[in-house]
């Protein structure tokens, strides 16, 4: 199994209990292990704010989470402290996203189109 699937799998288990219809927005292609032939990752991005449109693709945040499933999946094939440094950073990222998202609640903008 590439790492492409393995961390599509890891993303799978932590995105349980949140909207799975993520999962639709998310693709893989040319998973199997064929040297030369490299596998693909398709993001379909959300358009707009989900409260003004539905969801109708992943958040850059989603891809981001991905990306870290993908060093994590990595990091146990070849574990290195520069992974391991790189998922750090990629939680960072990740929480500053979570507080933007608390900031645009407690101002009541978030799911709209405002600053």
């Amino acid at each position: 199994m590439r790492h492409v699937e393995k961390a599509y799998n890891k993303f799978v288990e932590q995105t349980t209990g949140e909207i799975p219809v993520i999962l639709d927005y998310i693709q893989l292609e040319n998973v199997e292990d064929v040297q030369g032939v490299a596998p693909i990752v398709k993001f379909t991005i959300q358009s707009d704010p989900i409260g003004e449109v539905g969801v109708n693709g992943c958040q850059a945040l989603d891809m981001l989470k991905y990306v870290k499933c993908l060093f994590e999946s990595l990091n146990d094939a070849y574990p290195s402290d520069y992974n391991v440094t790189t998922i750090a950073h990629i939680e960072n990222a990740i929480n500053a996203q979570h507080l933007r998202t608390q900031d645009r609640l407690k101002r009541g903008v978030e799911g709209k189109n405002i600053a």
